[in-house]
């Protein structure tokens, strides 16, 4: 009887013990097996074990994109980009080519290596290899070359091109420039980075069977065409040789392109007779001149319709105000033509000094036709040594063009650029390359066979944004917007803290 009686007991012990628990779950959230909170547990979980797994999957993905493909170029001048006009060359590409840079990691800048890799990526012709000459010494024996420089070659063609990976600007060319002044005083201060133009001119000299050439004139006192000037000529894989008419007796039968840069002397009558006879038969002929007594010079510009005025030209309407102490009205910006295909693609203005002027005159080759690129305005002023003034517009960049109609598809092109200043290293250093880029279409439009590539420099130089009012700027983005921020965050604490 006693043991029934303490079953029963023991029973009703657990049955309320049951209860209890129960109880204690129900208040606690119901966690127990088969409860609406442990559903919920389980699907959170589930939720967010598939999370972890889509970002995983998502990285593994992302991960094996080949490099570069998410990053954007946010630089002011587009450093890491790539321009179209060599975005499109390599597309035409037809020819393997291997770039082989040979170079400690620690020298190649961040800003060259990425670049490289960029370019790299844009044709499946290009190759690109990075040695370390420091654990590979057989490297500079095998390239030909030293630490530092980058070997682009193709196989195809047999040529190679060896380019700095570092250089100075206006002395040496390179990949990235460094600013000269610094560089003497033992500092290394990037200005420029060149890599797109090396590498665009490089891969079209290894590629291309010809060769543009170009001879300069000589034994009249030409002046040197400058650094600069001299650079970007070799950036278009143009060849340069020295011509003198009197000694080598005729002009070259490779000869594509004459120019002439600033003669002190007079060409002789003989010399006078061989250019004439090159050009009717279709030869190119480029005359940068700032003498205006030349007499045979100026002979062959009348007879293609063109006239040299004497004295300076000055301009009423388009003079640099600000440099007016030192040059009056005869530092100019002049009138770009925006038809003519040397002028059209040039978008900034040009600065020049004490250039000369020439009038439009009845060719005595009737089949000449000239076109001005580069004039004054209509208030253009051009004063003779007593300061006399005479005003007008004024050329001082003109083509003429003569089409032979009994040769098919031949022409002659002479070119006149009254103003020895286009080519000033000082006003490239200091204003801008502008003039550069106007004497470089002048010479590439000579030229029909080879495409000239000069993709030009970028600069790493960074503008300063100036504010009006710093102060006022500093407490708000110092004071007034972070304790803002930390007081709303206060805030929806301390509400979801009291719910």
């Amino acid at each position: 009887m006693n043991e029934k009686n303490n079953e029963n007991e023991t029973k009703e012990d657990g049955a309320k013990m049951d209860k209890r628990v129960t109880g204690i779950l129900k208040k606690i959230g119901g966690n127990h097996p088969g409860g609406k909170s442990s559903k919920r547990g389980m699907y959170t979980a589930a939720v967010s074990a598939l999370v972890v797994a889509i970002v995983i999957v998502f990285n593994l993905i992302v991960g094996g994109l080949p490099a570069g493909t998410l990053e954007y170029d946010i630089t002011g001048h587009n450093v890491y980009t790539v321009t179209e006009q060599s975005v499109n060359y390599l597309k035409t590409l037809d020819k393997d080519v291997s770039i082989v840079v040979l170079a400690q990691d620690s020298a190649i800048d961040k800003r060259v290596s990425k670049f490289i890799n960029n370019y790299a990526r844009l044709s499946s012709h290009i190759t690109l290899k990075i040695i370390d000459p420091v654990l590979d010494p057989t490297a500079l024996t095998t390239y030909n070359a030293k630490e530092n420089n980058i070997v682009v070659s193709c196989a195809a063609t047999n040529k190679t091109k060896i380019l700095d990976l570092a250089g100075i600007e206006g002395y040496q060319a390179g990949l990235i420039l460094y600013d000269a002044q610094a560089y003497q005083s033992g500092q290394l201060q990037a200005v420029a980075l060149d890599a797109e133009g090396q590498l665009t001119s490089a891969v079209s000299y290894v590629t291309s069977t010809e060769t543009n050439k170009m001879y300069l004139l000589s034994g009249h006192g030409e002046a040197s065409l400058g650094t600069n000037a001299t650079s970007l000529i070799s950036k278009a894989n143009i060849e340069t040789t020295s011509l003198n008419l009197l000694t080598d007796g005729n002009v070259p039968s490779d000869c594509e392109l004459i120019v002439c840069f600033n003669p002190t002397q007079d060409l002789a009558n003989d010399e006078l007779t061989t250019l004439e006879a090159y050009l009717k038969t279709g030869g190119n002929v480029l005359l940068i001149l700032d003498n205006t007594q030349l007499k045979n010079f100026n002979a062959l510009l009348t007879t293609y319709g063109l006239q040299m005025q004497n004295g300076y030209i000055g301009d009423n309407d388009r003079f640099y105000k600000a440099l007016n102490a030192q040059y009056g009205i005869y530092c100019i910006y002049p009138v770009l033509s925006t038809s003519d295909d040397i002028t059209a693609s040039i978008t900034t203005d040009a600065l020049l000094r004490g250039a000369r002027g020439m009038l439009q005159v009845m060719p005595e080759r009737r089949g000449s036709v000239v076109t001005p690129f580069m004039t004054t305005s209509e208030n253009g002023l051009l004063a003779d040594s007593q300061n006399n003034g005479t005003q007008g517009q004024y050329i001082i960049g003109a083509t003429a063009v003569e089409t032979f109609t009994d040769q098919k598809d031949t022409e002659s092109r002479l070119t006149v650029i009254t103003a020895v200043d286009l080519l000033s290293d000082d006003i490239a250093a200091n204003v801008g390359p502008t003039d550069l880029n106007i004497f470089m279409n002048a010479v590439d439009k000579n030229y029909t066979q080879v495409q000239s590539l000069v993709v030009p420099e970028k600069t790493l130089n960074v503008t300063p944004i100036q504010t009006t009012h710093p102060g006022f700027w500093s407490a708000i983005f110092i004071g007034v917007i972070p304790v803002g921020v930390l007081a709303c965050g206060f805030i929806y604490w301390v509400r979801r803290r009291n719910r």
